[in-house]
């Protein structure tokens, strides 16, 4: 099925971990959160939580708050940097013993409402810091602004994205026009569940087309959120479990449920961590990039499949 709309799937994210003597987190109230989600220009859906962590389901990705630390993911035309200066002066630039924002290459980057190197100039002048790009400028690529501040990661802070394109029309058919089924959730219908088993779930299928989730467990999350549509298909994929040795298995099984043609792994692993391999088949390795900063070995790959023959063009909505 193809759908005429588009939506901007490829997200933006901030990480900020609060410094000893700081104020905690989850103790700032709904109402904070409500109102940071409302600068990004975004709503909260529901929210799912365990002893050490709050996980919001949004109107566009996730936010995940912890006592020390904050994780936020939004997508569409969002302002997640206004939401980050609000937190930072919310918390007191003193106190942020970590700064990361991320934004990946946009399909339609002219239609947002600022540039990468616009919000890394913003929040540079809060908190200094440095921005990079892993990947080239003309192909998949992630921007990164983060803080110069020394910072040390705990021995088991790791994350791990998987950033999918051009979902398999199969693929993408399960997440446009979804009725939730009656003895199940969408998650396991999908074989979402699979991927990583044992975690609560919590999820919302838009309309017409999309899918967002988050699952919980002992303060370990991972997140999904789908943008099906024929123009600029996408899935992102995010968990901070502590997934050593297992990375190239959990990269096979997301791949097996969402089918695309060419995807990102981005991973970030304390510093001096063996780098993981990742060997998916029928894709080829295209670029690779790594560097270490704020504590983190950080490393980007962007895979795809051979192509063969004569394709057509796409056409753009005008």
């Amino acid at each position: 099925m193809q759908l005429p709309t588009f939506f901007e799937g490829p997200e933006k994210k901030i990480e900020l971990v609060v410094a000893p003597g700081g104020p905690k987190l989850r103790a700032l109230g709904e109402a904070t959160w409500h109102r940071v989600v409302e600068l990004a220009r975004a709503q909260i859906l529901s929210v799912l939580r365990d002893e050490r962590c709050d996980a919001y389901l949004l109107s566009e990705s996730s936010l995940f708050v912890y006592d020390d630390h904050v994780a936020m993911i939004t997508c569409g035309r969002t302002r997640l940097v206004e939401a980050a200066e609000h937190l930072v002066e919310l918390i007191g630039a003193e106190h942020v013993a970590l700064l990361v924002y991320e934004r990946k290459n946009e399909h339609f980057p002219e239609r947002q409402p600022s540039t990468f190197y616009e919000d890394a100039e913003r929040l540079h002048a809060l908190v200094p810091g440095r921005a990079l790009r892993f990947g080239d400028a003309h192909a998949h690529h992630v921007h990164v602004f983060h803080s110069t501040r020394p910072y040390e990661a705990e021995a088991n802070d790791t994350t791990l994205e998987i950033l999918m394109h051009g979902l398999r029309p199969e693929a993408a058919a399960q997440f446009i026009g979804i009725r939730p089924p009656a003895n199940e959730t969408i998650a396991e219908r999908t074989g979402i569940t699979k991927i990583l088993p044992g975690f609560a779930i919590d999820e919302h299928p838009f309309t017409p087309a999309g899918y967002s989730m988050n699952a919980l467990r002992d303060g370990v999350y991972y997140t999904i959120h789908v943008t099906p549509e024929d123009l600029g298909s996408y899935v992102s994929f995010e968990t901070n479990a502590d997934l050593r040795g297992e990375v190239d298995a959990v990269v096979a099984r997301v791949l097996d449920v969402f089918r695309p043609t060419s995807f990102d792994v981005v991973t970030f692993a304390p510093a001096g961590t063996e780098p993981e391999e990742v060997r998916p088949s029928t894709f080829v390795v295209r670029d690779r990039v790594a560097s270490s900063f704020g504590g983190y070995d950080v490393d980007f790959r962007h895979f795809s499949m051979p192509r063969d023959g004569v394709r057509a063009p796409v056409e753009l909505p005008l």
